[in-house]
């Protein structure tokens, strides 16, 4: 339940900046990938173990998964935009 909503709000926080022109495409690009980056290392960071050390989650899975939200960003940031210029021309 979790996952869908972050990747609800990954979707809908861009998709309003660009169906509303509120910022320029670049600082919601960019933002968003200040946000994952943030976040890579905050997980990264926080691992759980298991008791010989070893970490459960693999780095690449992590970094997929964070990877994974940039694209729902970007998605929702180029969905709101197509509709914005739709709704304009």
């Amino acid at each position: 339940m979790a996952g869908y909503l972050i990747a609800s709000v990954a979707f809908t926080l861009p998709f309003l900046f660009g169906l509303t022109g509120v910022g320029r495409s670049g600082i919601v690009l960019g933002t968003g990938a200040v946000l994952g980056l943030g976040w890579f290392l905050a997980l990264v960071a926080d691992q759980p173990q298991n008791r010989d050390g070893s970490t459960i989650l693999p780095l690449w899975l992590v970094a997929g998964l964070v990877g994974l939200l940039f694209v729902i960003w970007c998605g929702g940031l180029w969905v709101g935009l197509r509709l914005r210029r739709a709704r304009s021309g």
